[in-house]
């Protein structure tokens, strides 16, 4: 009996850390000129993505910083 409690406590602890996992991988975003913004990537990486920071973008890539 101790056995089929035990091994039905792992199988649900188990679930449980595969699905608090899960939630944590997702990165919250804010979108900014039409692009997802991620806080893993640089100002650079996210600004290239925006339609809001081309003239930024080009003013870096001009200035040879990227």
């Amino acid at each position: 009996m101790k056995t089929r409690n035990f091994i039905s406590f792992g199988k649900i602890a188990v679930a449980l850390l595969i699905t608090i996992s899960s939630f944590a991988q997702k990165e919250k975003t804010t979108t900014v000129g039409g692009a997802a913004m991620y806080p893993s990537k640089n100002i650079i990486e996210n600004a290239v993505k925006s339609k809001d920071h081309t003239t930024l973008v080009a003013a870096v890539k001009a200035a040879g910083l990227v």
